[in-house]
């Protein structure tokens, strides 16, 4: 009889393996719903910050336009043989021209205090050739107010844009294709990496597309 009882309560306090399967089912159920929303807020919260830092970009690039009659110059002029600051560019060999580009608004006046990193080029690889990403990885900054710039971007001027601030957005695509085809309209390129577009959440959260800003603000529609 004590026999009897010691073996009811030992299996009283045990778990069946059905019941063990049911808890381990209901945890990986909770885990495939939890982790997928998890990393969508990852994502939104990145999107937001990189949304805030453009615009923050974009005040100091005003007030530096304020006192000096014309803003930064971009890092794709500094980069340009045919403009006048390519000279000043060959004296800061292995610099970031991203960074060269807008640090002058840190300094001797701090527009902004630090040169601010784009959230999705700060880690993990380019898409377009697997590159891997350096330390120094700020939001990408362009102008096109040089004639020596190509067809494009002179196109893109007489539309109205004079500088582009852009973020490589959740895909981190590095297209080939230049932002100015994308601000005139004229996207381009069957490869899916290397196709350029604005960055829209309602394609899906990780989707292709650069998060922009212009002198004209926010933007989202291709040519407009």
């Amino acid at each position: 009889m004590n026999e009897r009882r010691t073996e009811l309560r030992r299996g009283g306090k045990a778990f069946t393996l059905i019941e063990l399967l049911i808890v381990v089912a209901i945890i990986a159920i909770l885990a495939a719903i939890a982790v997928p929303n998890f990393l969508e807020a990852q994502v939104r919260a990145k999107v937001s910050r990189a949304k805030s830092d453009e615009r923050a970009i974009a005040t100091a690039i005003e007030a530096y336009a304020v006192d000096w009659n014309r803003g930064p110059l971009p890092n794709n002029i500094l980069n340009q043989a045919g403009c006048a600051a390519f000279v000043f560019f060959q004296g800061y060999p292995g610099v970031n021209i991203n960074v060269l580009a807008q640090s002058k608004l840190t300094t001797p006046v701090a527009y902004i205090t630090t040169v601010l990193d784009d959230p999705f080029a700060a880690k993990g690889t380019y898409n377009q050739n697997k590159q891997t990403v350096g330390h120094d990885t700020p939001y990408r900054f362009n102008g096109f107010d040089c004639d020596a710039l190509d067809a494009q971007a002179q196109i893109t001027r007489r539309m109205g844009y004079v500088w582009v601030l852009y973020s490589l957005g959740p895909l981190r695509n590095d297209a080939v294709f230049g932002v100015a085809r994308l601000l005139s309209g004229h996207i381009g390129g069957a490869n899916p990496t290397q196709t350029v577009n604005s960055y829209d959440p309602s394609n899906g959260t990780v989707s292709m597309g650069w998060i922009l800003r212009t002198n004209k603000g926010v933007f989202t529609v291709p040519g407009s």
